[in-house]
């Protein structure tokens, strides 16, 4: 259902609707993509070549034509969000384009090799050490073990000094990728394509369910963020999402057997990127046992082949990833670290402080969203968003491919910021906001190497914190004129 779309019974919508008044929407979904299609050939042209020394990209026309592509996405989304839906047949012409075009989208750029990050050429070293019976939870690439397979998959990798990140889930994408062929980043490149579009179709099966338009996918399948950061950059948040989307609409089942599928696919999620576990707080019934012993199952499970092989060592450079101070971090970190040195505290009492924040932070957002779930208050997509984005406010790091991760529950919750009758909307500012964030994010890049981010913190941290603050005073408004 689009903004402009009011509540209809099953039998108002059944008629058939004419179809000559909406072929203009259809002509305009067709021209718009044709349109992003160009901007793929600009990036194409444009994409630098592969840097194998680690140092910062510099500004590129790429990062221009990249930023330009969010035009004709915005006027797709907006066309779409703010015009009646197709009926009939017409309605799967519509969705079929898009997710047509999201595979369009995605496969003209898998050929340029990662420019902007060299993550993805770390997955096929994690694989191949794994492979020869080695933890890369013990070993970094750079241990003396591989100086013979030092080859260009070494020469372009990064953070050689230090064993992995990535949980085991991940590990296994990893390893299907190189056993299908060893070496070729441009195959676990096509199968993170692959999972994405599969959050496609879920986010359209999600949107179905829940009476919306199935078209409103495009607000995720066409964003030139994820396009970009997966089917470029190669990042694995595609094999997050999908898992994430996937888990949400099994659900929405109360059959015990989706239950335990449920639990499974949060699982997997956070054997992706651990973030996911919070899932958990969004799915969660009284006694929902299958679902826990599913879940927390499959996690210990995964694990056992690295506790075996890595005698007992299963965290790598996690936990000091997560403790890092850099300038990309979250807003607790941008707040408390400035603080705590002009107080002249101690590194490492300011970092204590910084835990405890965060403690509280996540504490006090997963208790009520948990409560408001229970009670039937709030959405699972709603609940996600909001914990997602705690999550992000007390991360230590935010690069642009991690607020991915807000984008499929925008498509879910968007809506229109005024209404002639309402006014101002609490909830579509908000969503606006979270819409805000991943665009704005990819500017971080042109800060990299650079010692001052104040102008990216004022771009994605204070604007989109007034524009949070806006929405809850609106919502607190509305609230106190009801009751």
């Amino acid at each position: 259902m689009s903004i402009a779309q009011t509540a209809r019974s099953p039998q108002i919508q059944r008629p058939a609707v004419p179809v000559k008044p909406h072929k203009w929407r259809l002509f305009l979904i067709c021209a718009l993509c044709l349109l992003s299609i160009g901007f793929n050939v600009l990036l194409l042209r444009t994409a630098p070549a592969p840097d194998t020394a680690i140092t910062f990209l510099p500004v590129t026309p790429f990062m221009l034509f990249w930023l330009s592509a969010f035009l004709p996405y915005g006027a797709a989304s907006i066309l779409v969000l703010t015009t009646k839906p197709l009926m009939g047949h017409w309605r799967w012409v519509e969705l079929g384009i898009i997710l047509l075009g999201a595979l369009v989208l995605r496969a003209m750029l898998l050929p340029i090799p990662p420019d902007l990050s060299h993550d993805s050429w770390r997955y096929l070293w994690d694989a191949r050490v794994t492979l020869l019976g080695y933890s890369p939870y013990v070993h970094g690439p750079g241990d003396q073990l591989f100086v013979h397979l030092r080859d260009f998959i070494y020469d372009n990798s990064r953070f050689r000094s230090v064993p992995t990140i990535y949980p085991p889930g991940a590990q296994a994408v990893y390893l299907l990728s190189y056993l299908i062929a060893p070496s070729n980043l441009f195959v676990l490149k096509g199968i993170f394509i692959a999972f994405d579009l599969v959050t496609c179709g879920a986010l359209a099966l999600l949107l179905r369910y829940r009476g919306l338009d199935p078209s409103r996918v495009i607000i995720y399948a066409w964003c030139p963020l994820p396009i970009v950061e997966f089917a470029i950059q190669g990042h694995l948040d595609a094999i997050t999402l999908m898992f994430m989307a996937l888990a949400l609409l099994s659900a929405l089942s109360n059959r015990r057997g989706m239950r335990v599928l449920t639990g499974f696919l949060i699982a997997m999620a956070t054997l992706t990127k651990i973030y996911p576990i919070v899932l958990l707080l969004v799915v969660v019934r009284r006694r929902d046992w299958a679902l826990l012993l599913t879940c927390f199952a499959t996690i210990l499970l995964a694990y056992v082949p690295y506790l075996i092989l890595g005698h007992g060592q299963v965290f790598g450079f996690f936990s000091t990833y997560a403790s890092e101070s850099s300038p990309n971090g979250g807003p607790v970190e941008q707040i408390i670290m400035p603080i705590g040195t002009s107080l002249g505290l101690d590194t490492k009492i300011i970092l204590v402080l910084e835990y405890l924040v965060d403690l509280f932070v996540m504490g006090t957002v997963s208790v009520l969203s948990l409560w408001q779930r229970w009670r039937q208050r709030i959405s699972m997509e709603a609940a996600t968003l909001i914990l997602i984005g705690a999550i992000f406010v007390v991360s230590s790091h935010i690069f642009p491919w991690y607020t991915t991760a807000l984008l499929p529950w925008v498509v879910m919750l968007v809506g229109p910021v005024w209404t002639r009758t309402e006014g101002l909307s609490g909830k579509g500012i908000a969503i606006a906001m979270a819409w805000y964030f991943p665009f704005i994010s990819i500017t971080a890049y042109f800060f990299n190497g650079l010692p001052n981010w104040i102008i990216y913190y004022l771009l994605a941290y204070v604007v989109t914190s007034l524009g949070l603050i806006i929405a809850a005073l609106v919502g607190w408004r509305q609230t106190k004129v009801t009751f």
